[in-house]
């Protein structure tokens, strides 16, 4: 140990070899073991079991500890009559434990059940061979780089003077031009359905939450696919409280019920409503998300239908209405491009921002520390540690960094 209690009940680290005092933990007197090799520490006088969770102090065990306050360090915690020592309990309440050797997935979950709030810091440098990871940033900026170069391309299909160019081929001019009605058939297929809420996502989200409400609405079958967008995830929670409404209503017709049992029918009831409000609102925005994705296709759609007006003119004709159309053509593409550049931009940045998470896999799997609830660092022993925040993923940070977050105050320079 680290630690031991004083004559004035004060804890205290050994200062010299044969110096006495008390395992603040079972009451055992203690001697100081102040040696040239052996980091400096208490040792039970007499065999005795004290903490059975404690491994054998390391130096790495006494470096982790000394970046902490000496008053969380080693404290003792009781709850329900049985009582072990935490590595850090912080002001917060929240245990670090440093653990240097292999233990069960049995003793893991009986420490994390014990403290309740605790994260684990591991000695990973005899084993960080073990740990093979892939940056995960550069595969999804290599993708975002893709999909952007791939956009731009489609919008620039048709842009004036590649619609010049088509006009003089005939071939190639029927060809596109079978191909715009394709493509517009195909839009407009998908849009129409939004005809009846006038073209507009907050007058279909207020319609659909009322169908959804009402038995006596149904679903047009063409809405079908828009309505069944994964971006929907409050759909199934208001739908289970249009079950739980019916169920009350048809507790509350059935004769025989006491005074009691009505009021809580009642007091059930309005909970209900409270919490149809409160979903409504967040459905409603879920809705209108998933409605301007297919509205967003209108200007596409109107961009085809002046393409396909242009490869329908015939040369020479119409310049005044040929100059118009690429005018308009030519706006809906440069609108765009911008639109995609800051989308780009956006997609980039973020991506740049996440570029310490990694995927994460053992070369020899740790079986135990996969079953930990707890938060895990890995620590790999050179300044840096492995959070893993998924079962496949781990986030790089450095050793400050992780100081930084559990105890701001020490890299504010107050200790």
């Amino acid at each position: 140990m680290q630690h031991a209690i004083d004559t004035d009940g004060k804890k205290i680290s050994p200062s010299s070899s044969g110096q006495i005092a008390v395992c603040g933990f079972c009451g055992e007197k203690v001697r100081g073991r102040c040696g040239e090799i052996n980091i400096w520490h208490w040792q039970h006088i007499n065999k005795v079991e004290c903490d059975l969770w404690k491994e054998g102090e390391t130096d790495w065990h006494r470096a982790w500890k000394s970046r902490f306050p000496y008053d969380w360090q080693e404290t003792i915690i009781i709850k329900n009559g049985e009582k072990h020592i935490a590595d850090i309990l912080t002001d917060e309440g929240l245990v670090i434990e440093f653990q240097n050797s292999a233990i069960s997935p049995s003793t893991i979950a009986e420490r994390e059940k014990f403290y309740g709030k605790l994260i684990w810091v591991i000695n990973a440098e005899s084993f960080k061979g073990n740990l093979v990871t892939e940056n995960i940033s550069e595969k999804q900026l290599a993708e975002i780089e893709k999909k952007y170069a791939a956009k731009i391309i489609h919008v620039k299909k048709y842009s004036s003077i590649g619609l010049e160019s088509i006009t003089k081929n005939p071939n190639l001019r029927t060809s596109e031009i079978e191909t715009l009605k394709d493509n517009l058939n195909r839009l407009e297929s998908v849009t129409e359905p939004f005809n009846i809420y006038d073209k507009n996502a907050d007058t279909f989200a207020e319609q659909i939450i009322n169908i959804w409400e009402n038995d006596n609405l149904s679903i047009d079958p063409s809405l079908m696919k828009i309505i069944t967008d994964d971006a929907l995830v409050s759909k199934n929670a208001f739908l289970r409280l249009r079950g739980d409404f019916k169920r009350n209503k048809h507790h509350l017709e059935l004769p025989g019920k006491t005074s009691s049992e009505i009021e809580q029918l009642y007091v059930e009831l309005n909970n209900l409503l409270v919490q149809r409000e409160n979903l409504k609102a967040l459905l409603s925005e879920e809705l209108k998300f998933v409605a301007s994705k297919y509205l967003i296709l209108e200007g596409e759609i109107v961009h085809l239908k002046n393409v396909l007006s242009f490869l329908n003119i015939e040369k020479d004709a119409y310049d005044k209405q040929m100059q118009s159309l690429k005018t308009e053509i030519d706006n809906y593409i440069n609108t765009n491009l911008q639109i995609l550049e800051d989308s780009y931009l956006d997609e980039k940045n973020n991506n740049i921002k996440q570029r310490d998470k990694l995927d994460f896999i053992w070369k020899r799997e740790r079986k135990s520390w996969l079953t930990a609830a707890a938060p895990i660092y890995f620590d790999l022993g050179d300044g840096r540690l492995f959070y893993r925040y998924s079962d496949n993923k781990v986030i790089c940070i450095t050793v400050s960094d992780f100081i930084s977050k559990y105890y701001p105050a020490e890299s504010n320079g107050i200790l």
